[in-house]
């Protein structure tokens, strides 16, 4: 029993030393395999036959002062590296970071979250990074965030100056950085941007089997197409699109009928003047065939074709829409209609929309008479404060609410129209003649307003078919360029999009790198600021450790 309780010591320490092992196990393995779980077993084991063999020692050297301190120490220390170990652990077990930063810069946006969920392939992620770059690094952290979503993103890195051969059989041939995705024969290369809202945009077009086309209506003066630049044009829109795999393409009426299959989504945006009779018929028989079609409408122009949308069961005002609520009023003015959570309605287009949206310049779009067979809902409206003008030729220092005239408060801005019966869709003009009053005589119909003398052919009737779409907005600023990338305006116009053609996965919000806030250095202020944080401040510092340490020796 002696020899035993003499070699106590032995079994406390091996027993640590086992105990240790095991703990670090549970670091390196997720699962730590049965052997070094009963090597732990045993270890705590050997420790509690020490402490039940040499408890009288010990009980005497508790006695001890100076050993009394000493085991408090150690045991204090030994707390410490224990909470230490632990947090290490917890920490490479159970990774977290939160995103603390107002615009959540450092979070992916729920689109590319659903669309790394929603992976049923392996994606291979080519990099090419000279050594070095801090380009690297940031795009590391990128695909850090995707992959805590999805285990089917496999990223591989390669310096093209160190593996040349890799960088031929891929066609690199620059020093700036090369990402390429890959599924099967499908290939994306991103060169020119490597944030969010690029690889997203790349994994989509790279996963996707099938494109969509959307077709843009021209000739009326619409927004146009393919100006990226002034901020009246709608490019940026039209890159957006393109980057999550649409194909988008410009349409005249005037020379082909557009059918659901040559153009899935149809888009009318903004146009100044009015389409001719058999251009509006032309777009009747799309909706009528299934098709899907977008309008956007700007206060006092193309009034016909405004007003013909009421064959949809849309009700377009003659108005402009002010927003009274100063706390929603922007440097644009009253006529700018600033939108929040509050402003939408329950609908697939808007259900995921989080954050403000911006119109500018908005007439008021509502659901006009019922019509058996077509479904008509508001998805946006104005605030509490809003109204409708329409004493449109006062001066704007003169605009006042007039009740029983104007529309008052919530005035709607944009309708979503669904086609359950074709037949309730009108497909031919039929132009509004005034009845004449008794006692006088049948009124001269006003001829239309220098109409261009165009003869359409006669194009071959579409099949109906239940399911057309119409959504209609009272503003096609939003979708400009100078306010797509505003708020949620990018989201109103793409979840449409997605909406008509049933991507489900598509109707969310995107990323939008220009809502994330930047701090942008000139080469003065790098210099002041590096003057600071080495000269300054440490300086400060320096003269505050002098300045007491001569006070101390005066003492």
């Amino acid at each position: 029993m002696f020899a035993l309780r003499a070699l106590g010591w032995l079994f406390g320490l091996l027993g640590l030393l086992l105990v240790g092992i095991s703990g670090l196990s549970f670091a390196v393995f997720p699962d730590p395999p049965l052997a070094l779980k009963v090597v732990g077993g045993v270890g705590a084991a050997m420790m509690a036959g020490w402490l039940f063999l040499d408890w009288g020692s010990l009980r005497n050297l508790g006695s001890d002062q100076t050993v009394l301190r000493s085991t408090t120490a150690s045991f204090a220390a030994l707390l410490a590296l224990g909470i230490a170990v632990t947090a290490n652990v917890v920490v490479y077990r159970y990774d977290k970071q939160w995103d603390l930063t107002e615009t959540k810069r450092y979070t992916l946006a729920p689109q590319s979250v659903d669309i790394a969920k929603q992976l049923d392939r392996e994606i291979e992620v080519i990099a090419f990074f000279r050594s070095g770059m801090p380009d690297e690094a940031n795009f590391k952290e990128l695909m850090r965030r995707y992959q805590e979503h999805t285990s089917l993103l496999q990223v591989e890195y390669y310096d093209p100056w160190a593996n040349p051969t890799m960088a031929e059989q891929n066609e690199v041939r620059t020093e700036s950085p090369v990402v390429i995705l890959k599924v099967g024969d499908n290939t994306q290369r991103l060169e020119t941007s490597l944030d969010e809202q690029a690889f997203t945009s790349a994994l989509v077009r790279v996963k996707s089997d099938v494109q969509h086309s959307v077709c843009v209506v021209t000739g009326h003066g619409e927004l146009e197409l393919m100006d990226d630049q002034s901020p009246d044009g709608i490019g940026i829109a039209k890159q957006k699109l393109e980057g999550v795999n649409y194909k988008v393409e410009p349409v005249s009426l005037l020379e082909s009928q557009p059918t659901p299959e040559s153009c899935e989504v149809l888009i009318l945006a903004s146009p100044q003047v009015d389409l001719l009779p058999a251009e509006r018929d032309r777009l009747a028989q799309y909706v009528a065939a299934g098709g899907g079609l977008i309008v956007t409408v700007d206060p006092m122009v193309a009034s016909e074709t405004a007003a013909d949308l009421s064959r949809y069961g849309v009700k377009v005002g003659n108005d402009l829409v002010i927003e009274a609520d100063p706390y929603r009023q922007t440097q644009g003015g009253p006529t700018y209609v600033m939108l929040d959570d509050s402003s939408f309605d329950v609908h697939p287009i808007t259900a995921k929309l989080k954050g403000g949206g911006l119109f500018g310049n908005v007439r008021s779009v509502g659901q006009g008479a019922e019509i058996p067979g077509l479904t008509v809902q508001v998805i946006a409206t104005a605030s509490e404060k809003s109204w409708a003008e329409t004493s449109l030729a006062d001066s704007q220092d003169t605009w006042v609410p007039d009740e029983g005239i104007d529309l008052m408060g919530k005035v709607p801005l944009a309708v979503v129209v669904e086609v359950a019966d074709p037949a309730a869709v009108s497909t031919t003009t039929v132009a509004a003649v005034p009845a004449p009053v008794e006692g006088s005589a049948a009124p001269v119909p006003t001829p239309p307003v220098a109409a261009p003398a165009v003869a359409i052919e006669a194009a071959p009737a579409l099949p109906p078919k239940a399911g057309g779409r119409v959504i209609v907005y009272g503003d096609g600023d939003f979708a400009s360029n100078k306010l797509i990338t505003v708020g949620v305006n990018q989201d109103l116009l793409l979840n449409a999009v997605a909406w008509i053609v049933g991507e489900e996965d598509q109707v969310t919000i995107r990323p939008n790198e220009a809502g994330k806030g930047k701090l942008n250095l000139n080469i003065v202020t790098v210099f002041l600021s590096c003057v600071v944080a080495l000269v300054v401040a440490p300086g400060l510092t320096i003269v505050g450790a002098v300045a007491t340490w001569l006070r101390r020796r005066r003492l």
